[in-house]
């Protein structure tokens, strides 16, 4: 990366794309079909075809191609170390698997609520991928998994120390989930849950495997970890930090995580996974679409059929705007090592509908060449150099310094105005909706 941080993009990513368009499947080209993929076997993919780099100090290490990939290739795969829903989401019933975030509504369950139409009736219902028949749930809590083998792994891994028996609303988990949630309102970029369950993670790992990938992640100074907490938790992040640090120790206080629960280990404990995490979105209903597409219908039918859910999204979009997907994020050990370009050469996708990320080659590219993301969405990449690497700064510390910017470095900085307006404009909207959802 072009920087400090080795973060992938905090903002969550559909199964779809971003924008969640159906209007664009409707009328999809052959430049966006080429990124339909069929679930993957992670066991079959052999992830080769690259390697990682150390690069230097100031902007760690990097991924690079060791062979050529064609435009749409399958660059690399990842499972995180730890996965999360957002504390929001899953407050307004974003059902998804507590392990894997796969989506446990039916698409027309689905749609039902995001609609608040409970009488919408989906046709070809065989086009929904969803198998209520195999979800199950922790005996002792209200944990939901889409599967025996989630609920398996989450019990193993950190959930028979953070299970809760959901009786008793004074449980440190409870207290500090409600905590997160009245200081980090929607939209959403991260959950101290990941945090926790990390560190549940460690102090289950009896190999040390879990804390030694942990040490290889950027280092910062305690300056940049005050100033990316602050910019992430506002002016008063000193007291929640805090805070913060008092109700995580409560929860998961042993001895071998000592030193991520001194204040200074927190606070750069904190930091880390907000600069390395990635978002993950999923959806029932986007799945579904997807399914809908390959369905062979006569022309007439098929127009009818995508019309209809084009208006479906629209309701959806009067109704709930943006917030279509279940939401979360990971901590990956591979995919965190990616660095950003403002023009990237792979796309962050979700072929397995969970938590699996995949990167997808959005041109051809070369032996040796740097696989790059993009840390910025789609409405992001289309402002000024100067919006663009003033975001970078504020929420990653380092001025990108790709093809576009460096061609760009001379550009008048007078539309960064405009920029700015749109901005607390966005703001303003967002916070205005939030509150009249908190009101209502």
């Amino acid at each position: 990366m072009n920087g400090t941080s080795t973060k992938a993009p905090i903002a969550s990513s559909s199964s779809m794309d971003q924008d969640c368009a159906v209007k664009t499947a409707a009328v999809a080209s052959e430049n966006e079909s080429i990124f339909r993929m069929n679930s993957i076997d992670l066991a079959a993919f052999g992830n080769e075809g690259y390697e990682v780099r150390y690069l230097d100090e100031k902007v760690g290490k990097g991924v690079f191609a060791t062979k050529k990939f064609s435009k749409g290739d399958l660059v690399l795969v990842d499972s995180p170390i730890v996965t999360c829903q957002f504390a929001w989401n899953k407050q307004y019933k974003y059902r998804a698997c507590e392990y894997c975030l796969r989506a446990l509504e039916t698409a027309e369950q689905n749609v039902r609520r995001l609609t608040q139409n409970q009488t919408l009736e989906l046709p070809h219902p065989e086009c929904c991928e969803t198998k209520p028949e195999l979800h199950v749930k922790c005996d002792k809590c209200p944990a939901e998994y889409c599967s025996e083998d989630c609920r398996r792994k989450a019990f193993d891994e950190y959930h028979k120390i953070l299970c809760y028996c959901g009786e008793e609303p004074q449980e440190p988990v409870r207290i500090l989930d409600e905590y997160w949630r009245k200081i980090h309102y929607p939209p959403e970029t991260g959950n101290v849950w990941l945090l926790v369950k990390l560190l549940a993670r460690i102090h289950l790992d009896s190999s040390n495997t879990i804390a030694r990938r942990l040490s290889e992640f950027c280092n910062s100074t305690t300056n940049d970890d005050e100033e990316l907490a602050h910019k992430s938790l506002g002016e008063e992040f000193s007291v929640h930090i805090h805070n913060l640090r008092e109700l995580v120790v409560n929860a998961v206080n042993y001895p071998n995580v000592q030193q991520w629960l001194t204040p200074e280990g927190f606070l750069k404990l904190f930091v880390l996974i907000g600069r390395n995490a990635q978002g993950v979105g999923t959806s029932s209903f986007a799945t579904y679409v997807e399914q809908i597409e390959k369905l062979e219908l006569h022309p007439n039918e098929k127009k009818a059929l995508l019309d209809h859910i084009d208006n479906i999204y629209g309701v959806i979009d009067a109704v709930v705007g943006h917030f279509l997907d279940n939401e979360g994020v990971a901590l990956y050990p591979l995919q965190s090592w990616v660095n950003h370009s403002c023009v990237p050469n792979c796309e962050v996708k979700f072929p397995n509908k969970n938590h699996v990320v995949g990167l997808v080659a959005s041109r051809d590219i070369e032996a040796g060449e740097e696989i790059e993301i993009s840390y910025l969405d789609l409405a992001d990449m289309q402002r000024s150099r100067y919006s663009r690497n003033k975001y970078l700064k504020e929420h990653y510390l380092f001025e990108c310094k790709c093809p576009k910017c460096m061609e760009q470095i001379n550009d008048e900085e007078i539309s960064t105005d405009e920029d700015e307006d749109d901005d607390d404009e966005d703001m303003s909207d967002a916070e205005a909706e939030e509150d009249e959802e908190m009101n209502n």
